[in-house]
């Protein structure tokens, strides 16, 4: 395999990539076969295309990779999807330099750093500490210009004491999330993720999909696999769908997409699906009793001096006022949230929903939904009541609840309380097995008419 020269606005460029591993019947074979072969060489006519045969009878060559080829711009970030086995990667440890191509070409411009295997590039008898610099050493980064960065790293990974314990003894968790910090921190031109942000919690997701934002931003360029078709979706503008070791289709990420949604056996409509109202409810209540199951309570030193009201609990539930954060989509989510007046005052109260990717999602509100403020008193524990009709694609959601003053400007409010980012709720649907109802971030409400005119 060689490197040819490309233009200035690409990044990487493969040509007719193809890998190949011989697949051995039985281990004697593999001795047998260079015998076989070397005896072929001094034998004559047909005796030699036997001996010749024999050589090869014990083998067959599978191909992980089968004459790919593609282009990526600077700046561009690209999907890689596919089933398991259809050599995504295969494909991006060929980029990444850790495997060599059978046969075919391979072009980078640029550092490349790489989300590969958890813990990939660590050595297990190191400190956290030791593993940064050695990063640093490898893609050759100065000592110094590795210090500068090393608070940073620290404080994204946020593994704590754990920073100077062997990674030997870390969780796959603290892993990624060490692995995911220095990798990004070196700003490399290219980043190549292969599935790794799965690994991490929710709430370390959506901060890596926010300094993914900010490298693109700086114009790195992005090589991203995942089974999460969403995350490919918004993160990518482009995508390569490889089947069985092939490219299928490598252009506009949806399309990409909805072409292996297609191809995805078994899929049948779900005839249970009932599209519900598509009003959220949203009014705050007096309440005599408190919250019975919350998720979240407060710690009164969280309480801001001065503040008319603080939030004292959480709790998510089902229709049937059971606990619950994994709900069907198209069912409703029950989110309450108590409060407890300290001073007379008038307040709104607010909820935001947030995806993994740490993009607002919505942002309900008293005020928007048209209500007048509530008057409160001293002493009062209030409990507001949000029902949200879950028209909204698969995944997972983290949401905050607030309190804020009543404003003369439009689309402007004083919040003076608010819950951190509490979840997530995950939305369920088995999108191989089932039709979705809708396909992309959320149902559009619409009406649809067909009719001759001629």
């Amino acid at each position: 395999m060689c490197s040819k020269p490309i233009a200035d606005s690409i990044a990487i460029s493969a040509r007719n990539l193809t890998k190949s591993y011989r697949i051995w019947r039985d281990p004697s074979d593999r001795i047998m076969s260079p015998i076989w072969a070397s005896l072929a060489k001094g034998m004559p006519g047909s005796l030699a295309s036997a001996f010749q045969l024999k050589s090869t009878a014990g083998y067959h060559d599978f191909f992980a990779l089968s004459d790919i080829t593609f282009d990526v711009k600077r700046g561009e970030a690209v999907g890689i999807i596919g089933r398991n086995g259809a050599g995504k990667s295969t494909l991006l440890q060929i980029i990444a330099g850790t495997l060599q191509a059978s046969s075919g070409s391979i072009s980078i411009k640029g550092r490349v750093a790489a989300l590969l295997e958890l813990g990939a590039g660590f050595n297990p008898e190191f400190t956290g500490r030791e593993n940064i610099f050695l990063t640093g050493a490898i893609i050759g980064m100065p000592k110094e210009e590795m210090q500068k960065r090393f608070a940073d790293i620290a404080a994204f990974a946020d593994i704590g004491e754990f920073i100077e314990q062997p990674t030997k003894t870390y969780s796959s968790g603290m892993l990624v999330r060490l692995a995911f910090a220095v990798q990004t921190a070196i700003k490399p031109d290219i980043l190549i993720i292969d599935e790794a942000l799965s690994v991490g919690d929710f709430f370390f997701q959506q901060k890596c999909f926010r300094r993914i934002a900010e490298l693109r931003a700086r114009g790195t360029t992005i090589l991203f696999v995942s089974h999460d078709m969403a995350s490919v979706r918004d993160l990518c503008s482009r995508a390569l769908y490889l089947r069985k070791g092939q490219s299928v289709f490598f252009g506009d990420s949806q399309q990409a997409i909805s072409r292996y949604f297609r191809e995805v056996d078994s899929v049948k409509q779900d005839k249970d699906f009932v599209a519900p109202p598509t009003k959220a409810a949203l009014k705050p209540t007096r309440h005599a009793g408190g919250p019975s199951q919350p998720m979240w309570r407060n710690d009164p030193a969280d309480t801001s001096e001065g503040s008319p009201a603080e939030l004292v609990a959480v709790e998510v539930l089902d229709l049937d006022e059971n606990p619950a954060l994994k709900h069907r989509m198209g069912s409703t989510c029950i989110i309450r949230g108590y409060f407890r007046a300290k001073n007379e005052a008038s307040i709104h109260v607010a909820l935001e929903l947030k995806n993994r990717h740490d993009q607002l999602v919505s942002s309900l509100s008293s005020r928007i939904q048209g209500l007048s403020p509530v008057a409160i008193q001293d002493g009062q524990l209030w409990c507001f009541e949000t029902r949200i009709h879950l028209k909204l694609e698969a995944g997972l959601y983290s949401f905050q609840l607030g309190l804020g003053r009543p404003h003369d400007q439009p689309n402007l409010g004083g919040r003076f309380a608010s819950t951190p980012w509490l979840g997530p709720i995950t939305i369920n649907w088995d999108y191989n097995t089932e039709t979705a109802p809708f396909l992309g971030m959320f149902h559009l409400p619409a009406e649809i008419n067909v009719e001759e005119i001629q």
